[in-house]
């Protein structure tokens, strides 16, 4: 079970980028009005000494005119092996690749096939470093295809990383992609001390939603792991799909961040005052469906149980102390109707 808690510095944040975005179809794909301040504050991992160096903040937006068509194809085949030279601490280096395509989550990429093994998903790739326990790894890179559009996806993922780690967000070129969005996660919340284990985000555009290549690696390893990341995204390429769009847990959390706010006018400012304890988190999150609870300031929990292909979404209510359980409400709707 996935759980993800967001506080309520953050949610004022997304809500108020959120606020404005009601009633658009996932295919219509509408770039938000507003976009959150994130603070920069690392180096981006892999690319420099690793040690926290302020910076300005910053605020990328990726236009709707910039979003790319499906590129064209690389080439290769499925499954063909090749050699390719990369550069690791000053040094050539070669690494043997291999050309996969995913058709379901629409895209290509090369992956070093002797560092990492490849574990294939309904809903993403996987990549695992061959050292690693494929249980419970810690230097890995996952792809996987979001119905959302890039700026409502990277800030919902903003929202999620701002819990423990200070933001990095910015524009970023990839060779075959074009430009993306990368969120550097690194530095632990509140401090100037990096964390142990770091993220790396790229949010990429596309005309049926995006991608979104999210590289995990240890403080460690980030001259390692995390520049042979980096070398591998740089090759992905977005292709047409031909799989169904399923909901991903973040865009659930901010459609019902939405709808609660949509639905009570008054409630983004309490959110925004500080003053009643207000949160949205995954309380639970499967293939079929996830669960988003919302703890209300009037003491309610309100869960809401969304199917992860449809969008269709039913709520129920539980108020400690006074209801014995959880009570179903008339409350029932489409998620879609309030991302865009």
């Amino acid at each position: 079970m996935k759980k993800t808690i967001i506080t309520l510095t953050i949610i004022a944040a997304l809500v108020l980028s959120l606020s404005g975005c009601a009633n658009a179809r996932p295919s219509e794909n509408v770039t938000p009005a507003g976009e959150p301040h994130f603070t920069a504050d690392v180096q981006a991992a892999g690319e420099g000494d690793g040690q926290a160096a302020p910076s300005e903040s910053a605020e990328p937006q990726i236009a709707a005119s910039e979003t790319p068509a499906v590129a064209a194809e690389s080439g290769r085949q499925d499954g063909e092996r090749f050699e390719d030279v990369i550069l690791m601490e000053g040094m050539e280096e070669t690494v043997h690749y291999e050309h996969i395509r995913n058709d379901a989550l629409g895209f290509e990429m090369d992956y070093d096939y002797e560092s990492f093994v490849r574990q294939s998903e309904a809903d993403r790739e996987c990549f695992i470093s061959i050292w690693d326990d494929p249980a419970a790894p810690e230097n890995y890179l996952e792809v996987r295809y979001d119905t959302g559009n890039a700026n409502l996806v990277a800030d919902a993922i903003c929202a999620i990383l701002s819990n423990e780690y200070e933001i990095l967000s910015e524009s970023y070129e990839l060779d075959r992609a074009g430009t993306c969005i990368r969120i550097e996660a690194s530095v632990i919340k509140n401090t100037n001390q990096m964390a142990e284990q770091l993220q790396q985000v790229y949010i990429i555009p596309a005309s049926d939603g995006c991608r979104v290549a999210t590289a995990h690696f240890s403080v460690e390893s980030a001259e390692g792991f995390g520049r042979r990341f980096s070398y591998m995204v740089k090759t992905l390429t977005v292709i047409d799909r031909n799989g169904e769009a399923v909901l991903s847990d973040e865009l659930a959390l901010a459609a019902i961040m939405n709808y609660c706010c949509l639905s009570n006018p008054e409630l983004e400012d309490i959110v925004n005052a500080g003053e009643y304890p207000v949160s949205w988190d995954i309380a639970s999150s499967d293939e079929q469906e996830i669960v988003v609870l919302f703890r209300s300031y009037t003491g309610a929990q309100v869960r809401y149980y969304i199917d992860r292909s449809t969008g269709d979404a039913y709520a129920t209510e539980f108020v400690p102390g006074i209801t014995p359980g959880e009570e179903r409400t008339e409350e029932s709707f489409s998620v879609w109707e309030y991302l865009g």
